[in-house]
């Protein structure tokens, strides 16, 4: 084997293979740089999945309590709050103390959730037609001016006129409430509320 000074190169290296070499090593490195970026965008997409659906079971279990502070149930629309004679002082338009304290449940509901809407029905009972459904009106009237009353948007509230008090076979939540009430659905956020005049 011949030996070699300083100045001199192995015989069997020449310059293009020494940059062919240099050229795969820094590929190398430049394949595991990408492999490596790849690998925590993937991290950081899997952290924010993870925090997106946390975020969604504390909002879900936060919409449980205030639908329980609410006294609301879930029907097709979206909440169903139900005022029936004992929100109200008797054949009057006037709130009871219980009835003041769940429409600021439902002011402040509202105010969490400002895509939110509602139309109030107020429905006439089985007495006089006319005078409970006068009254039905007059109440659900009531229960709009005192959540416009808690600056929620006029544009965000509807008390459109009903009559008679509706059967709903299927949905049992609404066919068990009791024939002279006031009916507040707060449709879900997606929906809008449209007036039935």
């Amino acid at each position: 084997m011949p030996s070699l000074d300083r100045h001199s190169r192995p015989p069997s290296i020449t310059a293009p293979a020494l940059a062919i070499a240099l050229l795969l090593a820094t590929g190398a490195s430049a394949t595991v740089a990408a492999a490596q970026i790849d690998a925590s965008a993937q991290k950081q997409k899997l952290e924010e999945r993870r925090d997106a659906n946390a975020d969604a079971q504390r909002n879900a279990h936060e919409l449980r309590v205030q639908m329980d502070r609410l006294e609301a149930e879930a029907v097709d629309r979206g909440l169903l709050l139900t005022l029936d004679d004992v929100e109200f002082t008797t054949n009057n338009t006037v709130l009871s103390s219980s009835g003041h304290r769940r429409l600021d449940a439902l002011a402040s509901f509202l105010k969490q959730h400002p895509r939110r809407s509602v139309e109030i029905a107020g429905y006439a009972g089985t007495g006089d037609y006319r005078y409970d459904q006068a009254l039905s009106k007059r109440r659900a009237d009531a229960v709009k001016a005192y959540l416009l009353q808690r600056d929620i948007a006029p544009n965000r509230v509807t008390a459109p006129a009903r009559g008679q008090a509706p059967l709903h076979e299927e949905d049992s939540a609404i066919r068990q409430q009791p024939l002279r009430r006031v009916e507040v659905i707060i449709e879900d956020e997606s929906a809008s509320v449209t007036s039935s005049m």
